[in-house]
């Protein structure tokens, strides 16, 4: 996973914890936005994406998911 130690500037806020905290991040693929070359990504804060509490797993389509805030 690359990581990069700033959170972007002018980004919304990352997805799972609400804030745009300038902290470490990585940028996470967003479904169905480019091709097999390009796509769209949002920056998540890598501390959020180690949070297990708010992580689950759904055996039935083999994926793991994280909990995200509700968009304001």
């Amino acid at each position: 996973m690359r990581t990069f130690e700033h959170f972007p500037q002018g980004r919304k806020a990352c997805p799972v914890c609400g804030t745009s905290d300038d902290k470490p991040c990585t940028l996470i693929p967003i479904d169905n936005t480019g091709d097999d070359r390009i796509c769209e990504a949002v920056p998540v804060h890598v501390d959020c994406l180690s949070d297990n509490q708010i992580m689950q797993y759904n055996r039935n389509v083999n994926i793991i998911y994280i909990r995200c805030k509700e968009p304001e």
